[in-house]
């Protein structure tokens, strides 16, 4: 009788067991899904796994907007009418979310206003106050929003100038159209264009986004994988021979990738639009051996690759090439002075991409392209 108590508590028991873990189960498999689910909108933006750019080497706690703050920032950038990123990367330029920072030149508080500044911005509340900070941020930058509406022609001219009326005054940007020509403004607007994208989009999406409209979320291939950049898009140095000792500038409308790869390659889906032919081709003789490509999905972007070595060109006029499909070898047969490629993001709108001798058509800096499609381009 004693072994059939036994027997009978252990079924008993395990009866319970399972019943217990038929409960249990799903409330951990809902918490899961829920956890699984809750990502953070402002964690670092992240490429191949890996935080790049300004993120690279700080660990990703440092670069999202903290806890305390996150309600105080998307206020003010609701109220500025720009991007929480925008806000958010121009206090950690600021200040680095220090509200007792102050500047040698006097600037205080969390978002670094001067106290002139302040006493018409501030709202009689303490500069080191870092809520009375975020507010005074986001009604100021509605103000100079205001100021250079009438200038931009999309959303992100529109962050981009307010960003500039932030660091040279809203006359400067009126008086030249746009990001007026100072090293300093101009360097103070990327910083914050890259460091929103960056550090504070966990998509890696550009503030702003693009004029041509939305990209596909597929990821793109890099066009050369293990190469650096050597020249960024906008304003350089004129690198002709003719140019020798003159201190103008020259827009340089793409990017300049070199680096041990054997190859550069298609980013997406493309259609070969033209193809150079002899060296140096009669059309663009200073670029070199080149190739001219449109995505075959929208936004239709045009894409030109320069520069290429002579006889290694690998497809013609007509083809249809996948993502990834090398296209050519670097080289160096435009006026250049090493072995590299220059790509280049037109608009279709305003490209003539099928004849190279005529596109004055409107180009894009690939960076933020890029790494909105998850390129790393170092």
């Amino acid at each position: 009788m004693a072994e059939e108590r036994g027997s009978g508590v252990k079924i008993i028991l395990a009866l319970l067991g399972v019943l217990l873990l038929l409960v249990i189960t799903p409330i951990i498999l809902f918490l899961g899904a829920g956890d699984e689910k809750d990502s953070d909108p402002y964690a670092p933006c992240l490429i191949e796994g890996t935080p790049i750019g300004d993120a690279s080497n700080k660990d990703e706690s440092s670069v999202k907007i903290p806890e305390q703050y996150r309600d105080a920032t998307e206020n003010s950038a609701r109220t500025a009418g720009l991007p929480v990123g925008i806000i958010a990367a121009q206090i950690e330029q600021e200040s680095g979310w220090n509200p007792k920072a102050t500047s040698p030149a006097g600037a205080q508080g969390i978002a670094q206003f001067m106290p002139g500044t302040w006493e018409e911005w501030g709202n009689v509340k303490d500069p080191f106050d870092p809520f009375a900070g975020l507010d005074a941020q986001g009604r100021y930058m509605k103000h100079l929003a205001g100021q250079i509406a009438d200038l931009a022609s999309n959303e992100q001219e529109k962050i981009q100038f307010t960003l500039a009326a932030y660091n040279a005054g809203a006359g400067n940007v009126q008086k030249y159209g746009g990001i007026p020509p100072f090293e300093e403004t101009r360097h103070y607007v990327q910083t914050i264009m890259d460091n929103a994208q960056m550090d504070y989009s966990s998509d890696c999406e550009a503030p702003g986004g693009f004029d041509f409209g939305d990209l596909s979320t597929g990821e793109w291939a890099h066009p050369m994988p293990s190469s650096r950049l050597t020249s960024p898009y906008g304003a350089r140095a004129c690198p002709l021979s003719s140019c020798v000792g003159k201190p103008f500038l020259l827009k340089h409308e793409g990017i300049d990738l070199a680096g041990s790869d054997p190859y550069f390659y298609a980013p997406t889906e493309l259609k070969i639009t033209y193809v150079s032919v002899g060296a140096p081709d009669q059309l663009y003789g200073s670029y070199g051996n080149y190739i001219f490509a449109q995505m075959t999905e929208a936004p239709y972007l045009v894409f030109e690759f320069h520069e290429a070595q002579d006889h290694s060109l690998m497809v013609k006029t007509g083809d249809i090439v996948q993502k990834g499909t090398p296209l050519g070898k670097p080289g160096a047969t435009g006026n250049s002075s090493g072995i590299h490629i220059h790509f280049q993001i037109n608009n279709p709108k305003t490209s003539v991409f099928d004849r190279p001798a005529v596109n004055n058509g409107k180009t894009y800096d690939p960076i933020p392209i890029l790494r909105q499609q998850k390129v790393n381009i170092q």
